[in-house]
Parts: C-alpha cells; structure tokens; sequence
C-alpha cells in the first residue's frame, strides 16, 4: 500500500475535478466559438484569454502563500494565526485586484501590441479585455479563498466554488453568445458574471463557518506585524517573479504562433486545450502534496513528509501515463469537437506528437510546485523557472530559426514549449535534493 495514499487522494481528488473544470470552461468556449464563421472569433479570445491569464496568474501568489503560511500555522496548532493569515492576503487580494482595474488604460495597450500583429483580431481582444478585467478582484479574492480552504482540508469547498464559477460560465456563454449573438463580449460578460457570484459565495462561507468574524476584525493590528509581513511578502515576491517567468512563456507562445498566421494562432488554441487539462489534472497531487507537506513541515515531521512526498511522485507519474495514452487514443477526435473549421482540424492532427508528450514531461515540475509552496521554498520555483525561461525556453527558440531552418516552424515552437516543462522539473529537482535532502527526498 503506498503510503498516504488516501491523505493525498482526500485532497487530490476534488482538486483534480475542480481543475479540470477550469480548462473544460476554456474547451467549451473554444466549443462555442469554432463553431461561428470565422476563425478570427477563436484568435481573439486566444489573445484575451493569454492577456488575462498573464495579469491574473500573475497573482497565484496569494493563493500559494495563504497555502503554505496557513498549513504550516495548522500543523503548529495556531488556529489565531492562520485566520490573520487569511484576514491580510484578503485584504492585499483586494487592493491589488483594485489597482489592477484602475490602471488597465496605462498597460492594457502595451500588451495587446506584444500579444498581437493587429487586425480585427486584436480589435476583438481588446472588447473581451475590457469587460473581462473587471472581473480582477473577483479572481483574487478566489485564489486566497480557495488557498485558505485547502489549507484548512477542506478541499471539497474549492471544488464546490470552482464548479459554481465555471458551471455558471458554461451557462451565460452559452446564452449570450449563441442565444444573444454576442460573441467575444458574451464570453467576457460570462466570466465576469460567474467569478463575481463565486467570490461572493466563499466570502460567506468564511463568514458562516467563523474562519472570518468580528474578533479579526477587531484584531486587525496584528495583521500587519513585521515578521509575518516579511514572511508574506518574500514569498510573494519569488511567486510572482514565478509565476511571470511562467506567463512569459505563454505570452511567447501566443505571440510566436500569431506571427506564422492566424490559422496557426486559432490551431495552437485548440491544442493548449490539451495541456491545460493535463497541468490542472496533475495540480490535483500538486494540491495535495501543498497541504500534506505544508501541515508536516509545521509540526517538524520530516519522515513523514519524505514518504508523503515520495507516494505523490508515484501516483502523479502513472496519471501522466494514462493522460499521455488518453490523448493517444481521442486526440483527433476531441479536436473534430472542438472546431468546424477545416483547414484548423487538419492543420492541428499534424501537432499533436506534442500533445502526447508534454504530461510527461511536464509532470515532475508540477508536483515539485507543490512541495516548495507547503514548505515555502519560494526561491527554489522562482530560480528553477527563471532557468527554464531564459536558459532553455528563450535561447531555444532563437537558436532554432539558425540550427533548424528547415523544419515547420511550429514544431520548432512545441519543441521549445517542452523543453521548457523539462527544465523546470529537472532544476526543481536538483535544488531541492541540495538544499532538502535529508529532510523530503531523495
């Protein structure tokens, strides 16, 4: 019997259904609008969508230092503390959410010139981004709320809010677009909508289940205390550095796939549809070994958060397998119901190599996220990813238009995108056998 494998499944498990739903929503909205008549729909909320993932990832800090700081106060048995955890990246969630909306006309221009080589589908981002980036504040209030509920074990209250916000989505993109003819607008009211309705839900589940109440309020001096600030904000800072890493290859891939055309822009759309599915299936052990290691590592177990660490290597490995073989079998199938566009559904089956590969190669990186997160071994992801970024990904890409001049262009590029996933999980793995050998690994 592999050791916490129930533990880890406790909380794998609603994590993983509560992730897939997220890429689902991206696959249903690719659904929706490859069905319309023209594949510059299907570009533009590709170009939103990375815009968006770039400004809102960008804060997956808050989620994962409510997750570490919060765990490790569980595991010490500091109740106090971890709900003025939770009390201050609330309020830093919101401020930032704020500013974010308030200052969108400074910036929003400037990365739609990166993302896009202009014409109607960049014109089609730019309507979907300003209705969607209201939706800022809600999407962070989420990321602490959802931290602070997997901290806490309660994994299933993430699920339920993940698939209030995404079943909503599914629904009003549905009915504004096809019903209302809205098009990219219908997608970004739909987001909006549903974030908002989410984030209003966990606030209350907070409230009712008293992880909120007066007496923090009361307490809310003692947010602001220097050594938890320090804490806060040094993880926040090599998170961020991160998570920008992360998102600037994403940007990259957008950016690369519009400047060969729009249909490999539209095709590269599609086939992300693939990874995300994969990376949010594989977050679900990356979830669990965040909160296990996080509560070990408090109560100073380090036996047991070795074999915890080692069981979540194990089972994430054979789920990458079965992604890997599952693609295998439905790959051209999937893509036939993604899109009706013809000239997209054969141009994408000539890809899809890369769409069987990058479960596995990207799964080492995921569960090593997890680990640093619960013992907040921030710098450890942010010189990891800033090696695969800018010593692999990058100088792979501009190497290739020199060494490789013959091959198709978008194989170079998917090329690149793995070699990526490669690195990241390789660098994750020496530096944490360095630094934390004897205490999580081998």
């Amino acid at each position: 019997m592999i050791p916490y494998f129930k533990q880890i499944h406790r909380i794998a498990l609603p994590m993983m259904a509560a992730s897939v739903s997220v890429p689902l929503l991206g696959v249903v909205d690719t659904a929706i609008l490859g069905h319309l008549d023209s594949s510059e729909y299907l570009a533009a909320v590709n170009i939103g969508v990375t815009a968006m993932n770039m400004l809102i990832w960008g804060f997956g800090f808050l989620r994962m230092s409510t997750v570490g700081l919060v765990s490790q106060a569980t595991g010490q048995g500091d109740d106090s503390l971890s709900r003025s955890h939770l009390a201050r990246a609330l309020t830093v969630a919101l401020g930032l959410g704020l500013v974010v909306v308030i200052s969108q006309w400074l910036w929003l221009p400037v990365l739609l010139t990166f993302l896009a080589d202009g014409g109607n589908s960049e014109n089609l981002a730019r309507i979907y981004l300003e209705i969607r980036l209201w939706s800022a504040p809600f999407h962070l209030l989420l990321f602490v709320v959802n931290g602070y509920f997997l901290a806490v074990n309660k994994a299933r209250l993430v699920l339920a809010l993940t698939l209030i916000s995404q079943v909503s989505n599914m629904g009003l993109d549905y009915l504004l677009v096809m019903g209302f003819g809205w098009n990219v607008r219908g997608v970004a009211w739909g987001s909006f909508i549903s974030q908002g309705l989410a984030s209003a839900i966990g606030l209350y589940w907070l409230f009712k289940q008293g992880h909120l109440s007066a007496l923090v309020w009361q307490q809310r001096r003692q947010w602001w205390q220097a050594l938890h600030l320090k804490a806060l904000f040094n993880i926040n800072r090599d998170v961020f550095i991160r998570t920008l890493c992360l998102m600037t290859v994403f940007a990259l891939m957008t950016r690369f796939s519009a400047a060969q055309s729009d249909l490999i822009l539209a095709v590269n759309a599609v086939l992300l549809n693939f990874f995300y599915l994969t990376s949010y299936a594989l977050d679900g052990y990356a979830h669990a070994i965040e909160s296990i290691s996080g509560r070990l590592y408090g109560q100073r177990d380090f036996s047991a958060l070795h074999r915890a660490m080692q069981s979540v290597l194990k089972i994430s490995a054979w789920v990458a397998l079965m992604m890997s073989a599952l693609f295998i079998i439905s790959g051209s199938t999937v893509i036939t119901g993604l899109t009706d566009l013809t000239a997209v559904r054969a141009a994408a089956n000539d890809y899809l190599i890369w769409v069987y590969l990058l479960p596995v190669v990207a799964m080492p990186g995921f569960i090593y996220d997890g680990l640093c997160v619960g013992i907040t071994a921030s710098k450890i992801m942010r010189n990891a990813m800033l090696v695969a970024t800018f010593l692999a990904f990058i100088p792979a890409w501009y190497g290739s238009v020199f060494l490789l001049p013959a091959v198709d262009e978008n194989h170079r590029l998917w090329a690149c995108f793995s070699l990526f996933f490669i690195f990241r999980g390789w660098m994750m793995h020496i530096m944490v056998r360095h630094k934390y050998a004897p205490l999580v690994t081998k």
